[in-house]
């Protein structure tokens, strides 16, 4: 099979090759999934370039997220053979999923919706199904409420603000390039803050009052994450989704939570009850058919052009890059 690996860390275009490897063999609680589309994630550029915790040295085999077919599945492997599930992938062992086939593991994966492509259901876990453990399961938003969403042209901000408008929220999202505010208020954002520009804290107080956010949804880490937490009203929630701006989570000081209230918990697809999970399918999958919600899809580039999209990753995109390996 073909495969995308580095053997050294570097710029993605630099260090990439397209490699014939041997078909990985599922063990239990897996399964081998043909890939027919990957997520192509700001997490692949990191790891590439030697920024990202769960892969500390070379070889690199990105792609975390992928829809695919399940062509072998291990024992204990909860979908049968044949079916097109959405999963994350074993990157962090060898088995990345910009490649031809890939191990998947069982915990965190679904089955992809009927009526949903390829394209959207490549990245639908790692944002819509991450925003709804963030914001319903974990945050446990009210209709009315404010959320402030961190990074909010990324794939996982700009869905974060989709579902907060279906679930009735009003959403504050922040950019650090002021070309990407109508892309924000594109996705359903009130209103857009531009971090070069302007204070965050003294920003979303303006814009509530002097309240601050009820929730604040961070997807961006140590850059902005003490003004965040300036952000929040007293009583007030912090989601802790990614850190897109560093290499790891920042220390957060236990006293500011707890003189002011705030509770912080995390939000990931793979943390998360079955009972929580199921809910998401259903109230996702309701909104995707309403056409509520959507993919903001960036750009769908072949299987050959995977480096050159990585390049791109953390400047001018908007939205997902999705790479597409194959045909169902």
């Amino acid at each position: 099979m073909r495969s995308w690996r580095a053997a050294a860390f570097g710029i993605p275009s630099d260090v990439l090759g397209l490699l014939d490897t041997d078909v990985p063999v599922p063990g239990p609680g897996e399964a081998l999934l043909r890939v027919l589309a990957a997520n192509i994630g700001l997490p692949d550029r990191m790891m590439l370039e030697g920024r990202y915790f769960m892969v500390p040295e070379p070889p690199v085999t990105p792609g975390q997220e992928v829809v695919g077919i399940v062509e072998v599945a291990g024992e204990g492997y909860p979908y049968p053979v044949g079916a097109r599930v959405i999963g994350i992938t074993n990157f962090a062992t060898g088995s990345g999923g910009l490649a031809e086939y890939c191990l998947s593991p069982a915990p965190g994966a679904v089955f992809a919706p009927e009526g949903m492509g390829d394209v959207e259901a490549a990245a639908f876990l790692g944002t819509f199904h991450v925003a709804h453990v963030g914001l319903v399961d974990r945050a446990r938003a009210a209709a009315g409420e404010t959320v402030l969403v961190l990074g909010g042209s990324g794939g996982t901000g700009s869905t974060a603000i989709q579902l907060a408008k279906a679930l009735g929220l009003r959403v504050i999202a922040t950019v650090r390039d002021p070309a990407k505010t109508d892309f924000c208020l594109a996705q359903g954002a009130d209103h857009v803050i531009n971090t070069q520009a302007e204070p965050l804290a003294k920003r979303v107080r303006a814009l509530t009052g002097g309240k601050g956010a009820d929730i604040a949804y961070d997807t961006v880490g140590t850059p902005l994450r003490q003004q965040a937490l300036e952000s929040i009203a007293t009583g007030g929630r912090f989601v802790l989704v990614g850190f897109a701006g560093g290499t790891s989570f920042s220390p957060i000081d236990p006293l500011e939570l707890l003189g002011r209230g705030i509770s912080v918990s995390g939000a990931s697809h793979i943390g998360r009850t079955v009972a929580e999970r199921d809910a998401a399918i259903a109230t996702l999958g309701m909104l995707s058919d309403q056409g509520r919600i959507h993919m903001p899809i960036d750009q769908v580039v072949d299987f050959a052009d995977v480096p050159g999209a990585l390049d791109r990753l953390g400047g001018s995109v908007s939205g997902k890059l999705i790479a597409h390996i194959a045909d169902a």
